[in-house]
């Protein structure tokens, strides 16, 4: 172990990141001979494979997977270091890392980081965007000191055994909306009865493929009134493109509550009243147990309860005029 470097642990990195030694090759700027033979002289250092060397590329053995992550929090607190030394006016270890999926970040964390400037403990803030999968490597490795994200079984079950906590921060409501154009929503109002999914079914919709959330949540549902899941008219990852999509007339679409207000508001979208509704997502904070930065986290879990709470549409009543939306009245 005396004799590992570094170089070597970013070498399994990347290795691990590319799965062919090729690529890994032109990532480090090196041969592609120069990378197998550093991938020998580590797993001679640590007697035993660390990669299987497949037809198509490589892929870490247990072992292997292992030694990577460890190898990248000593990467990530290696690099760290050398930015606190290049910028000692302002030390990175107050700057806190946030990770979250592109639908988060514009949705959920611009109102958890007013929140936080508000109790004056915005110090600075690196935030990283990308898959969920890529993100929680990342929280794994040391790179991320939180993660903001949908809390499901099938995206965080295997981080609660690893040591980290997840704390609920927060609701996402599901609603479908349309543009006031369309045909289910022309000449409703706050006192038109909620429509029923079978109603709504075989309309033309605006979906993301499985297995995402929101499309599994809106077949479960559909599926609890005896009907079939929907064939979308039109299909796409992008939430920002559902709304676009859905604000030109070109089909009905599924969207979380903070991301609608806006277009509500202005009445590019109206929100349907329906019978029943996918129940909503909890938005938890993930973050390693007994971390450094616990005030850190603390102060950002306080602000993130306190976005939630601002944000949080009023109870709904009881009495016909408290009813969801309709073409002619959009609440925000």
């Amino acid at each position: 172990m005396a004799a590992l470097r570094f170089r070597q642990l970013e070498l399994l990195s990347t290795l691990a990141d590319t799965g062919n030694m090729r690529a890994a090759a032109q990532r480090l700027h090196m041969t592609t001979a120069a990378v197998s033979k550093g991938l020998k002289d580590v797993e001679a250092l640590f007697e035993q494979p660390l990669f299987h060397r497949l037809p198509r590329g490589v892929v870490p053995t247990v072992a292997g997977t292992l030694v990577v992550q460890r190898g990248r929090v000593l990467l990530s607190e290696m690099e760290q270091l050398s930015d606190e030394l290049a910028a000692p006016l302002r030390p990175l270890h107050e700057r806190l890392k946030i990770g979250a999926t592109p639908f988060l970040t514009w949705t959920v964390l611009p109102r958890i980081l007013s929140a936080l400037q508000a109790q004056g403990q915005l110090c600075g803030v690196l935030l990283l965007e990308g898959r969920l999968a890529d993100i929680s490597r990342q929280l794994e490795a040391g790179e991320v000191d939180a993660l903001i994200t949908m809390d499901t079984p099938s995206e965080l079950g295997s981080l609660s055994a690893q040591g980290f906590t997840i704390e609920h921060i927060g609701l996402e409501q599901w609603r479908v909306v349309c543009s006031p154009r369309h045909a289910l929503a022309s000449g409703r109002t706050a006192q038109s009865p909620p429509l029923r999914w079978a109603e709504v079914a075989q309309a033309p919709w605006i979906l993301p493929p499985r297995p995402t959330n929101s499309r599994m949540m809106l077949e479960h549902t559909l599926r609890g009134h005896g009907l079939p899941a929907l064939i979308p008219h039109i299909e796409t990852m992008s939430a920002i493109t559902h709304l676009e999509l859905a604000e030109h007339n070109l089909g009905l679409t599924l969207a979380a509550q903070g991301t609608l207000t806006e277009r509500l508001q202005r009445g590019s979208l109206v929100e349907l009243a329906m019978e029943s509704l996918p129940p909503p997502v909890p938005i938890a904070m993930v973050h390693r147990r007994g971390g450094n930065d616990r005030a850190q986290l603390a102060g950002l879990a306080a602000a993130a309860h306190l976005a939630s709470s601002a944000s949080a549409p009023p109870p709904a009543m009881s009495s016909a005029s408290s009813r969801k939306l309709s073409a002619r009245k959009s609440r925000p």
